[in-house]
């Protein structure tokens, strides 16, 4: 189990390192709907937290998740309020400059690992949770808003064509 945990962290780790920060940088050539692979990534595991301190114990899950201090909260992508725990979606709001987003992308990864999905029928690990969109929409939508849509209905338990 702890291999295969630090397996996966490594494979994160390597695929964050060459991520890129949202928004996109403006480079030449790029079409400017163009969405990249870890803007779709990482919205996905926000919105997969996200149902996850909503309906999973979430006092329980932010202390396993976060074991304290953590990239999630220094970056203000996790926060707390007076009603508990929540993901901030509005990446205006995050702190990137004191820690880089393919750390944040890597926080995000952890915490999605450390949960099952289980408000969508039969429990599912995170990460599996994930894969599935992954594998079926990545590549197969055209614009943030068809990804944000699309996500939105998936982690809802609906087939994510909107």
């Amino acid at each position: 189990m702890l291999a295969s945990l630090l397996t996966a962290l490594s494979m994160c780790v390597a695929v964050a390192a060459c991520s890129t920060s949202d928004p996109e940088p403006e480079r030449g050539g790029l079409p400017p709907d163009y969405v990249s692979y870890s803007w779709v990534k990482r919205e996905v595991m926000l919105h997969i937290l996200d149902r996850m301190l909503t309906d999973n114990e979430p006092e329980e899950k932010v202390e396993t998740i976060t074991g304290g201090q953590n990239p999630l909260f220094e970056s203000h992508v996790l926060k707390e309020d007076e009603g508990g725990h929540f993901i901030e979606f509005d990446k205006d709001e995050w702190d990137n400059k004191e820690v880089p987003l393919h750390q944040v992308d890597v926080a995000l990864a952890e915490a999605i690992n450390f949960d099952e999905v289980t408000w969508c029928g039969e429990p599912v690990g995170g990460e599996e949770f994930f894969d599935a969109y992954m594998e079926e929409f990545w590549d197969n939508l055209d614009s943030h808003e068809e990804y944000t849509a699309s996500i939105s209905d998936y982690v809802d338990c609906g087939d994510g064509r909107v």
